[in-house]
């Protein structure tokens, strides 16, 4: 099983301006699941960036540095 990484893509397509949004039906919930999921495959790379950046900020944040612990 050969597994690839999806490609960063360009942060201008990632964050659009609000001019892109539109108001979803949610009626339709199998079009709304479908949505939601192709965004996500589509995105994974750039959604795993910006968790980890939040992450290492938070983290960065909260916790003094491991060599503190140790003085």
């Amino acid at each position: 099983m050969d597994v690839n990484i999806a490609p960063l893509r360009a942060w201008d397509d990632f964050f659009p301006g609000s001019d892109r949004f539109a108001r979803p039906d949610f009626r339709d919930i199998s079009k709304w699941n479908n949505r939601v999921v192709s965004n996500l495959l589509y995105y994974q790379t750039n959604y795993l960036v910006v968790a980890a950046m939040m992450i290492s900020v938070t983290k960065e944040n909260h916790h003094p540095p491991i060599i503190t612990l140790f003085l």
